[in-house]
């Protein structure tokens, strides 16, 4: 479980920075989605199983679960802040992430504040991707294709990638109300999105990024896909799996992970039309929500694999920063996406060991026994 929770990280840093020793896995908006059934599967589980009782309580779970993401967060944002600063201090201004989009606009107060705001909470970073701004007048206005506005208001972001956060966090919102209705009440809201998702898709052609993946009422399918995940988990808990049995299906999707780019996008026996999703994403989507259970039935007390899985959020938290400082650097070596990712990789294990756990520490005695 772990395991596969590294490599989507990498995913997304191969995505952005480079292939990592010639692999870009499956890239950043699958492996976004794919977090988004596991975070699904988790919330399921700690919801109904963690969560009840004394602990039954929405406040208690919902500030565990920005306690577990703003800190991280935060440090990574005052990281790029002081980065990007000593960055254009030392290249005399020539280089100047992030904040040369802000010169490059007349700010008003609203905007800047909305600016501020988003950037402290997080929230609302998901919908600067269905915005412009006015470069005149600073204001924001409606768009539905951010690509073609100049400039893209999420080169105000100092974590970009952070907008994913946004739409984890509005789940957490809601997740206690419909985790705990039932198998019922999910496959219902299953529908309903996959509907929108392909009405929007259909009959307004809005076919390309932001709405093919950072729409919320259409990617909250993936998160109760990871509800209907734990309740296979709960099926198989009454057997006893071969150990085989797991370890074949992890060398699947390991290697299914690796390689997906060398797949074919629509098989020849399985091409769908008009389907907002190609066949190998379908495929490798219900591999991860049908293998999530095995993973973690098997691997649950095996310290390893937890410590490699909870790598996974501060590497694809960090390595921005990391990535932009590394391609402005003046040694060759540093601007290889391998690179950038063992220097990500150990960042991220300082990040855990130093900021993660400790508050992990405190985040796990809030809860009563």
């Amino acid at each position: 479980m772990g395991l596969i929770r590294f490599l989507l990280a990498l995913s997304v840093v191969a995505t952005h920075c480079g292939s990592i020793f010639g692999f870009q896995f499956v890239g950043g908006p699958v492996a976004v989605q794919s977090f988004f059934i596991i975070s699904g599967f988790y919330m399921s589980m700690i919801l109904n199983e963690k969560y009840t009782g004394v602990n039954n309580s929405f406040w208690l779970f919902i500030s565990n679960r920005f306690i577990r993401l703003y800190p991280v967060y935060w440090v990574i944002l005052l990281v790029t802040i002081f980065a990007y600063i000593i960055l254009g201090f030392t290249t005399n201004w020539r280089v100047f992430p992030v904040f040369e989009s802000y010169l490059s606009v007349k700010t008003n107060f609203i905007s800047f504040a909305y600016l501020i705001f988003t950037h402290l909470v997080i929230f609302g970073q998901d919908i600067m991707m269905f915005m412009g701004i006015s470069p005149g007048n600073g204001s924001f206005y409606f768009t539905p294709k951010f690509w073609e506005t100049t400039p893209q208001l999420h080169t105000f972001l100092f974590v970009p990638q952070a907008w994913s956060l946004g739409l984890e966090l509005t789940f957490y919102l809601v997740a206690p109300f419909i985790l705990r209705r039932g198998v019922g009440v999910v496959v219902i809201l299953i529908f309903l999105s996959l509907f929108l998702r392909l009405f929007i898709y259909n009959f307004l052609h809005l076919e390309n990024d932001p709405w093919s993946y950072r729409f919320f009422p259409t990617e909250i399918i993936f998160f109760l896909i990871g509800y209907l995940s734990y309740q296979l988990y709960l099926k198989i808990q009454k057997y006893s799996i071969p150990k085989y049995v797991v370890l074949v299906l992890l060398f699947g999707m390991i290697s299914f992970t690796c390689f997906y780019f060398y797949f074919p996008s629509n098989f020849y026996f399985l091409v769908l039309k008009k389907f907002p999703f190609t066949t190998k994403e379908i495929l490798y989507f219900s591999g991860v929500a049908f293998c999530i259970p095995f993973f973690f039935n098997f691997f649950k007390k095996i310290s390893f694999d937890r410590i490699i899985g909870e790598l996974s959020y501060p590497i694809y938290i960090s390595h921005m920063v990391i990535y932009i400082l590394c391609i402005n650097s003046n040694i060759p070596i540093l601007k290889t996406g391998w690179c950038v990712a063992v220097i990500t990789i150990f960042f991220a294990y300082l990040l855990n060991r130093y900021i993660a756990l400790p508050i992990e520490k405190y985040r796990q005695g809030r809860l009563r026994r």
